[in-house]
């Protein structure tokens, strides 16, 4: 799911052709905290018009930042402070997902991670090879949905870039076919995701799903 300006699709978050550039996102004046050490904002974004989510993770690699989306200076240093951990990394879960990674990357002096398959676009200090660990966290790799698509899971957390979406009105659900590079590879990539057992669900589009998250991220990968 490109995060691009200027298309307007029927699904909510455009794709295609034009330039992967959010540097104009509009700044996200809250955050909430799901949990001590874990954290969530999101906004609709008119430049992608859809509503573009981000997390922040405490690891033993210090407080990691997922697919940011930029929030307003006071705010960003109220979420550090209540971390009680040092911005250690950014890290993208695909070639669709610069966001505000370069601009926050440049603000704490820290590193941006990316799949290696996320594609020339993207700009990253280093790329991994999806299943190798990163910042302490579990990568699994979902070949068929973007650009070097990838999964985090860490202490019961699943993080989810564009594979699976949790946005009104439809809810949780996979990303619409038209939207995935290849169906059949798709599918047979979410068997990864099938052998965890996450207690909370976050997304790159959508709000964090906290209640019986296992039995409902099984419905999707089952149906």
């Amino acid at each position: 799911m490109r995060e691009n300006r200027g298309v307007n699709h029927a699904f909510p978050c455009p794709g295609d052709d034009v330039l992967n550039d959010l540097s104009g996102m509009k700044l996200v004046h809250e955050y909430s905290k799901i949990r001590p050490g874990l954290f969530h904002w999101r906004e609709y974004e008119p430049l992608v018009k859809c509503d573009c989510s981000s997390s922040a993770v405490v690891t033993p690699s210090g407080l990691i930042f997922i697919d940011p989306i930029p929030l307003e200076d006071e705010v960003l240093q109220e979420m550090v402070a209540e971390s009680f951990s040092s911005p250690a990394a950014v890290v993208l879960t695909s070639g669709n997902h610069q966001r505000e990674s370069l601009a926050l990357a440049r603000r704490f002096g820290m590193p941006i991670f990316a799949p290696e398959s996320a594609g020339d676009d993207i700009i990253a200090d280093q790329r991994f090879r999806s299943g190798d660990p990163i910042a302490s966290m579990e990568s699994h790799s979902l070949p068929g949905f973007g650009p070097g698509e990838t999964a985090f899971f860490y202490d019961g957390v699943l993080i989810l870039g564009d594979a699976v979406i949790n946005l009104a009105p439809e809810g949780l659900r996979l990303l619409p076919e038209k939207y995935r590079e290849d169906k059949k590879q798709s599918l047979r990539s979410l068997t990864a995701l099938k052998e965890l057992s996450p207690n909370t669900l976050l997304f790159a589009h959508g709000n964090p799903i906290v209640d019986r998250a296992k039995q409902r991220l099984e419905v999707i990968l089952d149906s």
